[in-house]
Formats: C-alpha cells, structure tokens, sequence
C-alpha cells in the first residue's frame, strides 16, 4: 500500500512539474502579448493575463501526451458531475459576448441601459411570478429570480441618476457659449 501512495505520489510531483514546466515555457508569448497590451487599462491587462494563463494551460495540459487522458478524464468528471455539456459552454461564451457589449452599451449610453434593465427586470419578474407554485420545487428559484429583479431595478435607476449627474457636471464645467 505504501508502494502505492508513493507511486500516485510521484505521479503527481511528476504532472505538476510537467505542466510547470508546459506553463512557463509560454513566457515568451506572455511577454509578446504583454508588450502590445501596455497601453490597455489595468484591469483587461489582467483578464488578458488570466485568459492566457488558463488557456495556455489548457491547451499544452490537452497536447501534452503524458496528461491528455488524465487531463479529458478530470474534465469530464468535473463536467459529468456538474451536469455540464456543450450546451453549458455555449451559453457561457454568449452570456461573456452579450455581457460585454452590454458594458459598452453602458459607457456610451447609461441613461438609457438604465431604462434597459429597468424593464428587462420587470419582464424577467412577471415571467419567473407567472410560473410560482409552491408545489413545485421551482418556487424558490423563482423567488430568488424576483428578488435579483429588485436588485436591476435598482441599478438601472442608479445608472439613471449618475447619467444626471454627470450631464449637470458637464454643464457646469462648460463655459456659456458653448452648447
């Protein structure tokens, strides 16, 4: 038995060393990305980072001959067990698109990404009250979807207000003439 841990031990010692190894030879790459993204704000210079990390991880973990089975059998357990399918990465990647162009939306017209949310979170509640019944094991979730309803109402009127805010500064920091 002890012949054994110590086998799965240095199994492991030996993958993470491999895949440290895998990891940091994407370096220079990094560095390459790094060079032309100096110009970006801080926080995408880390999502850029980030992204790059896992997805070099990734896909020298899935090239690498030594860990691609033990690699595609973690991730299908993880997936098997989550429920996970292609389904799953699909809305994900919509949900980050979608996501990203409502932030843009957001920093050219919060005034009205603010009416926006207001009623997407008005339908969102009417849809998730049609559907409350209380035995069924779906209420909750359907409780919950109202209350974060409640919390985008709120945050679409705060987007309102500070576009208010920021016209009223605006004008006052422009001299008269000048529309």
């Amino acid at each position: 038995m002890l012949d054994s841990w110590n086998s799965s031990l240095a199994h492991f010692a030996g993958t993470v060393l491999l895949q440290t190894v895998t990891l940091i030879s994407g370096l220079p790459i990094y560095l390459f990305f790094e060079k032309h993204t100096r110009n970006l704000a801080k926080h995408w210079q880390q999502l850029i980072f980030a992204s790059f990390v896992v997805l070099w991880s990734c896909i020298n973990t899935l090239l690498w001959r030594q860990t691609r089975a033990s690699t595609i059998r973690g991730i299908q357990t993880i997936a098997s067990f989550m429920n996970w399918g292609l389904l799953n990465l699909i809305v994900a990647l919509a949900v980050f698109v979608v996501g990203w162009i409502a932030y843009e939306g957001k920093r050219n017209h919060q005034f009205r990404y603010g009416i926006v949310e207001i009623l997407v979170a008005m339908v969102t509640a009417m849809v998730s009250a049609s559907g409350i019944d209380f035995s069924k094991p779906d209420t909750f979730t359907r409780v919950a979807t109202i209350i974060g309803c409640v919390y985008i109402v709120s945050r679409g009127l705060e987007n309102m207000d500070k576009y208010e805010e920021d016209q009223k500064k605006k004008a006052a920091t422009q001299p008269s003439g000048q529309p």
